[in-house]
């Protein structure tokens, strides 16, 4: 077990459809500007500038990422359900979600643990993680007059997005990288 895991990050979900959108699109901005995110094993669904795609129900962004240098890739779907002109609410099924901090207002990239394709169908708790030495996590809470947005899930902390594309890149490198990672040992663990 590791002392050196970082905290559990408590987050608010991003469920505005403006704010997903320059999120998105500020995320994007940040991986086009390094050599490893270049290359069209990664893809970016809308195109720049587009508005979002119409799901059932809702509006979706999704991005595969696999990076030069890591043996995977990694699907995030980000979708908001349509349920009124002001009220679209964080889809729990998409694997990823933007938050913010409440504390300071820092807004993150997420992607959930919950992966039954690499890790497996249980999903990965805070002990679990610590246990394999993860990368920044977090989960997704509202106030308590409404659901839990994460469903109790942890998602993966792949990058702050106020800081320079260059380091929002190499963070989400970074976090790419752990996700494989922990998901080798869990797997290795589940046999």
């Amino acid at each position: 077990m590791s002392d050196t895991t970082p905290t559990l990050l408590k987050l608010q979900p991003i469920e505005k459809r403006t704010e997903v959108a320059a999120l998105f699109e500020t995320w994007r901005s940040a991986l086009a500007t390094d050599e490893r995110f270049r290359g069209g094993r990664n893809t970016f669904k809308p195109a720049a500038g587009s508005a979002p795609e119409a799901v059932k129900g809702g509006f979706e962004w999704r991005t595969t990422l696999r990076p030069t240098g890591l043996p995977a890739g990694l699907d995030i779907i980000i979708r908001l359900g349509d349920v009124s002109a002001s009220y679209t609410p964080l889809d729990r099924n998409g694997s990823g979600a933007f938050g913010r901090d409440p504390t300071d207002g820092a807004t993150y990239a997420l992607r959930q643990w919950h992966d039954s394709k690499r890790i497996g169908s249980r999903p990965l708790k805070e002990e679990t993680l610590a246990q394999y030495a993860a990368p920044q996590s977090a989960e997704l809470f509202h106030a308590a007059s409404q659901g839990n947005a994460g469903r109790g899930r942890l998602y993966l902390v792949l990058a702050r997005l106020d800081g320079p594309p260059a380091e929002i890149a190499q963070q989400t490198f970074e976090a790419l990288s752990g996700f494989h990672r922990v998901a080798a040992a869990a797997r290795e663990d589940a046999w």
